[in-house]
């Protein structure tokens, strides 16, 4: 690997470590890192971000090869070599996350937006319930659950459509640098890496932390509470984020996985997690109806 470093960037480098599947090593005092990449989209655009990324001091400097490209195929295998920001790696913690990184947009940067969600997640919905009543005597146990999920995420859809009727958008609720899907094992050098950005609402990257820690089952309110007081949201910005941590993603995910995998689908697994996700949404519900006066939905919500 280093001769090939060594020809597609004109580098002359000695030291070179191999650690979580990715190549580090130094040249002329900076620091670099080499990582298998397979998603383009990003770098489709970087050269319109990338000013904008460096305002914000820790993101990643996508360096070109010697063919003005940023992609390197080595082995048939696609590369993208950074030239690493001054930070230590670590677990991200839900207080790394920025909801200020504001892009200006373009026609082109624009294509990044993963917002609004509405047409998304009514894809979703539907897509699962054309599958379930195509294959009902196959996973008919479930049903009851499945019907309490769907219902949950029609909720949810309803309230962000509520919400955009309701509420007046604010300057934070411009789009800002975001993932798309963050959690509890994420690192800093994940966070930082261009190659992983969308667009998104300020809400999302918090949502997706909290319902990671939901279920990974290390989910505190005091959490929220603590990031909620440091950071602004206005009205329309926590009943989005209320929205996001309603759509019971981690569902779909499960059948997704078990499906694909060709695993048995485990019914005691799923009604833990259905009680579970209950005493969660109520709990953040009363938070959210107490200190900020926010309509939510109905917080007792009864499996059928």
């Amino acid at each position: 690997m280093k001769n090939f470093i060594n020809y597609y960037y004109h580098f002359h480098i000695q030291d070179l470590h191999f650690s979580n599947e990715k190549y580090f090593f130094s040249n002329d005092q900076k620091k670099y890192m080499l990582k298998l990449c397979s998603n383009f989209d990003t770098l489709n655009y970087y050269a319109e971000l990338s000013s904008q990324l460096q305002s914000y001091h820790y993101f990643f400097i996508v360096i070109p090869n010697i063919e003005n490209s940023y992609i390197t195929w080595i082995d048939n295998k696609s590369y993208v070599l950074f030239q690493l920001s001054n930070i230590i790696n670590d677990k991200i913690s839900i207080f790394d996350i920025r909801i200020d990184m504001f892009i200006s947009l373009n026609d082109k940067i624009s294509n990044l937006s993963r917002f609004p969600w509405i047409q998304l997640w009514e894809n979703k919905i539907d897509y699962f319930e054309e599958w379930f009543s195509s294959k009902y005597d196959s996973y008919k146990k479930i049903y009851p659950l499945f019907h309490y999920f769907i219902g949950i995420a029609e909720n949810a859809l309803l309230y962000l459509k509520e919400n955009d009727r309701d509420e007046v958008k604010e300057k934070s609720d411009e789009l800002v640098i975001s993932h798309s899907r963050l959690g509890i094992n994420y690192e800093l050098f994940d966070y930082y890496d261009p190659t992983n950005i969308i667009l998104d609402h300020a809400s999302r990257d918090v949502s997706e932390y909290i319902k990671s820690a939901f279920l990974n089952r290390i989910w505190d309110l005091d959490m929220m509470k603590n990031y909620l007081y440091k950071h602004y949201f206005s009205r329309y910005g926590l009943r989005v984020m209320y929205a996001r941590i309603l759509f019971p993603s981690f569902f779909f995910d499960y059948i997704e996985e078990m499906i694909t995998s060709n695993q048995n689908i485990d019914l005691l697994y799923l009604e833990n997690r259905a009680d579970e996700f209950q005493n969660f949404i109520r709990e953040i519900s009363i938070f959210l109806e107490e200190k900020y006066n926010l309509p939510v939905i109905p917080w007792i919500i009864k499996k059928i």
